[in-house]
């Protein structure tokens, strides 16, 4: 089964049986022949039998080459004038009487002129049918070209896979689910071209870079290019000769680059020529234009060919059409390796820049950098950064031991400004690496009242600074936000600043003030400029977005590197030459809060499985949110295993983490009286921290545990927590359910459409379930139609939103309520039997139904 090419396949079919055939024209990798093979599979063989003819490069050179095997008495002594009959009596014989000629021209830009010309001619006659593969973006004989301007072939596109298709590839190639991350990478690596995704798919498990991870397929190691792909790009790169080859390198070392620099290395001739080829294309960015490599594969593929001299010679012109100062961005984290790959001399200051612009994008980049200006006398701050660059390779005992031996050093030289710069680092080592941030507060308590006794002010304000944010991370958001204001009224240093307001915004919407943290949050962007380092700038992005989560019903989410999806990153051009995706700890708790479970999850799982190595700020975050929705979603066996695997630590944003999780698993498994335990406690831990946005999602979460007494037992404090948080999606989820306190369906259906009013379409269909649980039947089936009708306004076209199902989860259902088995409804999906059954399962529960005949029945109902 060819992946995304249904539609392509009924055309090309249908040109075969009923006109006089197609042309497939596409770009190399893209799976023109095997589309071919496709079509011509099952073609009636008693009507049709095909032929097939691979033009190549040596039957170019020779006349009627291509055309070789038909022709018996040997091409060169034959006229041209009699090939085309020969050829047609050659076709017929091997055909038999009755059955049409199918001729199938592989690669038909590599035919020589004669063999095009019997080619036309054999159209023209309508002697054949004819299915004719074409490159697109090389130059082809007329003849070839003529079948669709002048006989009127059907010109057949050939694209490249969109995403989804290149995800079930992956998932028909690994026979189960991959993580969205992985499927974004292999997407944006290959390009979407189909051979390239299946090579890499296949060589990447066969070495282990693919590797079964918290359910899913996920890519854990950098970008490989298989033997076979190297060979194809090889073919390519060979016919651009050594000034395209000079031009492609300098984006291969510089990532997306404005074209005035990408002309220093090539002339706008031969540029417009590589684009043309499809090796290169342009897009408008503000104010200029961006010319990156057609896709990261081939980047790898240029950087593994370049030569010493070369790379030294591109990068020395990439360096000189850069004036000094103007670089940032992607191109700033690629300048100071520009100018060690030319040889020319860098400062230390300018290697530990450059080192913390690509810290989470190309941590070994990093690597390199700052080793290098340790060997500048970077000092310090060189050590530092060599530290940082080794945890988010998830090295950390050789960054604690560079950071221990950088103390020493400065201990030695009697140096108190390195000395308080190295402790800090130690500090925040302990914290995120070491998961202790109680002590690791304590530790810099001590280093900022040394470095005050020391009059070492700017010592104190960066000790201060990270204090702030490790409170923060320690479940104490308002005595984080009470520092903080402290510190911004004293003017840190511009660094300690973002820092703390960043911390700031975060502790003020975990207190309940979204619309003073989104205020400063979007300040905080516009402060952070693009002279700030990425990360910095990723997080204020990240900040900004946490606020308005429960503000608005769509909020916009940050964005990240696909391939360093740990940390949230500024919106520029990557140096990977990859293009920004969701970040997916954000992406999957949005997804919760909305009420898609399965999207939540899936997103989910890849932010456990990023924040597990290097610092994981969100590791908590990551690992109790999925168990949470795995254990709504009726799985706590898995939620269960999640948080044995990852347990939830002391390094948490959200106070009161652990008890919820624990609870969210003791309720999906029945275990009811435990549960609302475990919430009184993450109830108590939330109050206690001053965080009065988190204790409103917990009380209206453990009112939803007992729907019978739960609401009025919790009204009160949810009625005096409503009082302190501004936020209106969540504020709207706390007023329902101190409606559920009464017993009017009306009021009931009111809250209910108020819940997707502001996108909470799980919160709204838990309301429902629980009236139609508690209310006479003709009212519940009122507010179910009302709440129904809404949803598919909401979604029109998908009747499976009412009942909260899936799109595959509806695909699935329906194939079941028309009596395939598990196994025939596997087969027809190319799944397999197992996800078919969980899908199936799933389905199920959201339907309230036991049996295939209760399925078609509800499926009715919905649809």
């Amino acid at each position: 089964m060819l992946t995304g090419r249904d539609g392509l396949l009924v055309e090309a079919r249908a040109a075969l049986v009923r006109a006089a055939g197609a042309v497939l024209l596409g770009p190399a990798g893209v799976g023109r022949t095997a589309l071919a093979r496709a079509a011509v599979a099952d073609l009636p063989p008693r009507l049709f039998r095909e032929v097939w003819i691979t033009a190549t490069a040596a039957s170019k050179e020779v006349p009627f080459g291509a055309l070789g095997q038909l022709l018996s008495g040997g091409h060169p002594a034959l006229h041209p004038a009699l090939v085309h009959n020969t050829v047609l009596a050659a076709l017929r014989e091997r055909c038999g009487s009755g059955r049409t000629p199918v001729l199938v021209v592989d690669d038909a830009h590599l035919l020589d002129g004669p063999s095009a010309g019997v080619l036309l001619s054999l159209v023209q006659a309508r002697a054949v049918r004819a299915l004719v593969t074409v490159r697109a973006g090389v130059p082809a004989p007329d003849a070839v070209v003529a079948l669709w301007k002048d006989v009127g072939l059907p010109l057949l596109i050939v694209p490249a896979l969109a995403e989804d298709a290149v995800a079930t590839l992956a998932e028909q190639r690994l026979s189960g689910p991959v993580s969205r991350s992985t499927t974004q990478l292999l997407w944006q690596w290959t390009g979407g071209l189909p051979q390239l995704a299946t090579a890499l798919i296949d060589h990447g498990r066969e070495v282990g870079s693919l590797v079964r991870d918290t359910d899913q397929w996920r890519w854990r190691a950098p970008l490989v290019v298989p033997a076979q792909v190297a060979d194809l790009l090889d073919r390519e790169l060979d016919r651009v000769g050594r000034l395209g080859e000079d031009a492609l390198a300098a984006l291969a070392l510089g990532g997306p680059l404005p074209l005035s620099v990408v002309e220093a290395a090539a002339s706008p001739e031969l540029i417009a020529d590589l684009e043309q080829l499809g090796l290169v294309r342009s897009e408008q960015s503000d104010d200029q234009i961006l010319v990156r490599l057609r896709h990261p594969m081939l980047g790898a593929v240029l950087r593994r060919r370049m030569s010493p001299a070369r790379r030294r010679r591109v990068s020395a012109a990439l360096l000189a059409s850069t004036p000094q100062g103007t670089t940032r961005g992607a191109s700033a984290m690629a300048s100071a390796l520009w100018a060690v790959h030319a040889g020319q001399p860098v400062g230390s200051a300018e290697l530990l820049r450059s080192a913390s612009l690509c810290l989470y994008a190309d941590p070994t980049a990093s690597e390199q950098l700052a080793r290098r200006a340790r060997e500048r006398g970077g000092g310090a701050p060189a050590a530092v950064a060599l530290a940082a660059a080794l945890v988010e390779q998830s090295r950390t005992a050789e960054a604690y031991e560079t950071l221990a031996a950088a103390l020493r050093d400065a201990e030695a030289a009697g140096d108190r400004g390195a000395q308080v710069t190295v402790r800090v680092a130690l500090a925040r080592h302990r914290a995120w690496v070491g998961r202790e941030p109680r002590q690791a507060y304590d530790d810099l308590l001590r280093i900022r009242a040394d470095a005050e006794a020391a009059g070492d002010a700017a010592g104190r304000a960066e000790a201060a600074a990270v204090a702030v944010v490790v409170q923060l991370f320690s479940g104490q958001a308002a005595r984080a936000l009470h520092d903080a204001r402290e510190l911004l009224g004293a003017t840190p240093p511009p660094a300690g600043q973002l820092r703390v307001t960043l911390a700031s915004v975060a502790a003020l919407a975990l207190t309940g003030r979204t619309a003073e943290a989104a205020r400063m949050g979007r300040a905080a962007v516009r402060r952070s400029g693009s002279s700030a380092l990425p990360f910095a700038r990723g997080m204020a992005a990240a900040a900004l977005a946490f606020a308005e989560l429960w503000r608005e019903p769509i909020p916009t989410g940050p964005v990240t590197d696909p391939a360093a999806g740990r940390w949230p990153m500024p919106d520029d051009p990557l140096v990977s030459g990859l293009s920004h995706t969701a970040w997916p700890i954000f992406d999957g708790y949005a997804q919760r809060v909305s009420g898609d479970r399965v999207g939540a999850i899936s997103r989910l799982r890849d932010a456990v499985a990023q924040q597990a190595d290097g610092e994981g700020l969100f590791r908590s975050e990551a690992t109790g949110w999925l168990a949470i929705t795995l254990a709504e979603d009726g799985r706590p066996d898995e939620a269960e295993a999640v948080l044995r695997e990852h347990p939830v630590d002391a390094v948490a944003l959200v106070p009161g983490l652990r008890p919820w999780a624990t609870a969210a698993v003791a309720a999906a498994a029945g275990q009811r009286t435990r549960a609302a335990r475990l919430m009184d406690e993450a109830i108590a831990v939330a109050r206690t921290s001053g965080c009065w946005l988190v204790e409103l999602g917990y009380l209206i979460y453990a009112a939803h545990l007992d729907p019978v007494t739960g609401p009025t037992r919790y009204a009160g404090r949810i009625a005096e927590a409503i009082g302190h948080v501004d936020a209106e999606r969540l504020v709207t989820a706390g007023r329902a359910v101190l409606a559920l306190a009464g017993r009017n369906p009306t009021v009931l259906l009111e809250h209910a459409h108020r819940l997707l009013d502001v996108n909470m379409s799980g919160e709204a269909l838990r309301l429902v379930d629980e009236v139609t649980r508690r209310t006479g039947t003709s009212d519940s089936a009122r507010l179910f139609a009302d709440l129904r009708t809404r949803l598919r306004a909401a979604a029109p076209g998908d009747p499976a939103v009412a009942a909260g199902l899936t799109a595959r989860e509806t695909q699935i259902a329906g194939f079941a309520a028309r009596g395939l088995s598990d196994r025939e409804i596997a087969d027809q999906l190319v799944l397999s039997v197992r996800t078919v059954q969980t899908h199936l399962g799933r389905a199920y529960r959201k339907l309230a139904v036991t049996s295939r005949r209760e399925l078609s029945d509800a499926l009715r109902l919905v649809g």
